[in-house]
């Protein structure tokens, strides 16, 4: 029966010396007991993993329970095959301890495939990571156009108008005409705040500018007046020399923090914690919301958490977020960085 198993099939004594092979192993392993070398099985298996393996049946064979282990082992054609071995303790007639019987499966094809399942993950992560990259430079140089063209024309165009206002009165032009030139000019200056509103949400000025605790500050203060939320920043305000792309993640979590509050936690108060060392800068974001279960901070189609969690990975931050329904919510970002700290510039 053994010898038809579709596994391969192994007995030991309780001194651990092998006193079994099935069919299936004598024919993987090329080796059987007529070998001297065979009972010693651990020179089949891999040099590099040798030693874990023997001290992980070993340390079983001294409490005398089951183990899993997983390594590579020699096949007869020369060959390194990863394989998962299990074994339980055997007892005899008198219920003493008397070795154990155990079962191997190659999965190398499994890991062959983990590993490229692996692999194209990096390449996904790779690809998304230069995508952000570019859709934050784009958003850069978009911000600054409109900053720089659009709104220094409206701003042109405004002025020319209110300086053709006295020279129309002058010529007693229709009262009306006048009006409507002064609506144009309000119309004018609505522009001009959308386009700053606009270019801002592309890309903040302050954070090419100020840094990173500042800029944070002006879109907690922002948030404050368009929704009015208490939002408050503590901490030391200070950051740590992250670079662009460090820098752009942190505020870009802490962004979608603020809106995720905003859309759904019911929050009356948020406390933002900036604190830095030379090494790693940290931005924690509280509130006092209606909080999150488990399973709604697992929910694999809640957009914005999954957002953080793949900014937080692709700029090699550390991200968690803990909350229980009623109690609010904490995300914390946490980026390391080298030596050296910029402090909040104002």
């Amino acid at each position: 029966m053994a010898d038809s198993a579709p596994v391969m099939i192994w007995i030991a004594d309780e001194r651990g010396r092998r006193t079994f092979f099935n069919k299936p192993w004598r024919e993987f392993t090329g080796r059987s007991l007529d070998d001297p070398t065979a009972r010693d099985w651990t020179e089949s298996v891999h040099p590099d993993d040798r030693a874990a393996c023997t001290d992980a049946v070993c340390a079983a064979f001294r409490e005398q329970q089951p183990f899993e282990i997983e390594y590579r082992l020699l096949r007869a054609d020369g060959e390194y095959r990863w394989v998962i071995d299990r074994g339980a303790p055997r007892l005899d007639a008198g219920a003493r301890f008397s070795g154990y019987v155990g079962a191997c499966v190659d999965v190398t094809p499994l890991k062959d495939s983990e590993a490229r399942l692996r692999e194209s993950e990096s390449q996904l992560r790779r690809l998304a990571a230069r995508f952000e990259a570019a859709q934050e430079r784009e958003r850069t140089s978009v911000a600054r156009e409109l900053h720089d063209e659009l709104g220094q024309t409206l701003t042109a165009l405004k002025l020319e108008m209110a300086r053709i206002v006295p020279d129309l009165l002058k010529q007693r032009i229709d009262r009306d005409a006048i009006d409507r030139l002064q609506s144009m000019i309000g119309t004018l200056d609505a522009a001009q705040e959308t386009v700053r509103r606009v270019a801002t949400s592309l890309r903040p000025p302050a954070l090419d500018h100020l840094g990173l605790a500042t800029a944070i500050e002006l879109e907690g203060a922002a948030l404050a007046r368009r929704t009015g939320i208490r939002c408050r920043v503590v901490g030391n305000k200070r950051v740590a020399k992250l670079d662009e792309a460090q820098t752009t993640a942190v505020f870009r979590i802490v962004q979608e923090a603020l809106t995720n509050v905003v859309r759904h936690a019911s929050a009356s108060a948020i406390t933002i914690s900036i604190n830095g060392t030379s090494r790693s800068t940290s931005v924690k974001i509280r509130d006092n919301g209606r909080g999150m279960s488990a399973a709604q901070l697992k929910n694999p189609i809640a957009v914005g958490l999954l957002g953080m969690r793949e900014r937080a990975e692709l700029s090699g931050a550390s991200l968690s977020i803990s909350s229980h329904p009623g109690k609010g919510t904490i995300v914390t970002v946490v980026a390391s960085a080298g030596a050296g700290d910029e402090p909040m510039r104002t």
